[in-house]
């Protein structure tokens, strides 16, 4: 995973259509509920060929989406159709091969999610169109103190890795997004420089089940070597973390946090009407 600084908002551009192309109707859904075993394989990532005579399995490996069609069907071109009816890629398959895939992560501008139609040719006869859903669905559950949760698994070879934080992030969609960055709005290490956020870029898959992310450079900072924050002229704060992933919507999530004390500042978090107070990022 890589962590840089960076203050600039995310530029994640939206890919360029590359064509148009009619699909038949008749689809077949995709799907993740009590398939057999023995006919087509049901993904772990919730991605499914499921009832399909053409594409034996449908999966999610790394950033692509992996392809295999039956043996014995006579598929020689595979069209990925995005949910707006435009093609978002196509693959041939020569010499026999019955595997392919299509990048859908990673790349340089974003991945629409939704319904994807995916078309099996023969020349021009189409075999089979079948329906998958391609869905990244990112919440935040949680945003974490170190100095409060001591036991999880930070830096601790940095000095101030008890002014860290952790984001949980849940995906309950059917493939994983990628996380380029976090935005720390209001955070007091932002506060401390004069600034109104403070982002970290980083680089890590989110698949679907929950993943706790570990920022790599203070957030919860009140003093560096050229000065402290003046918590006094403060009063109760919010700080709104945005994770920027590729594939879905960014998540936002608000912590309430209480300024008070003037050269030893103190931070309380405020959770349900429950205080939870530190002093310089050092437990109270």
């Amino acid at each position: 995973m890589t962590d840089d600084t960076h203050t600039d908002e995310s530029r994640i551009a939206r890919r360029t259509v590359l064509a148009s192309i009619g699909v038949s109707t008749a689809a077949l859904a995709g799907c993740t509920s009590e398939s057999d075993p023995s006919n087509n394989s049901t993904a772990e990532n919730g991605v499914s060929a499921d009832g399909s005579d053409v594409f034996a399995s449908v999966d999610v490996v790394e950033e692509n989406l992996e392809i295999e069609v039956a043996d014995d069907a006579s598929v020689a071109v595979i069209n990925l159709v995005d949910p707006n009816g435009e093609l978002y890629n196509q693959q041939r398959l020569e010499n026999g091969e019955t595997k392919t895939s299509f990048e859908i992560l990673g790349r340089s501008d974003d991945f629409v999610t939704g319904e994807y139609e995916l078309v099996g040719l023969d020349g021009d006869e189409q075999l089979e169109t079948t329906t998958l859903t391609l869905e990244a669905e990112c919440t935040i559950t949680d945003v974490l103190w170190a100095a409060k949760n001591p036991d999880m698994e930070w830096d601790k070879n940095s000095p101030h890795w008890e002014e860290y934080a952790a984001v949980v992030i849940e995906n309950t969609g059917t493939i994983p997004a990628l996380l380029t960055e976090l935005e720390w709005d209001g955070a007091p290490v932002a506060r401390l420089q004069s600034k109104e956020s403070q982002s970290y870029y980083h680089e890590t898959r989110l698949p679907p089940k929950e993943t706790t992310i570990y920022s790599k450079r203070s957030i919860y900072r009140t003093e560096n070597a050229l000065g402290s924050l003046d918590c006094g002229q403060l009063d109760t704060e919010p700080m709104t973390v945005t994770a920027a992933v590729q594939a879905g919507e960014n998540p936002s999530y608000t912590q309430e946090i209480r300024y008070s004390g003037d050269q030893s500042c103190e931070l309380s978090i405020e959770e349900d009407g429950i205080d939870e107070s530190m002093s310089n990022g050092g437990e109270k």
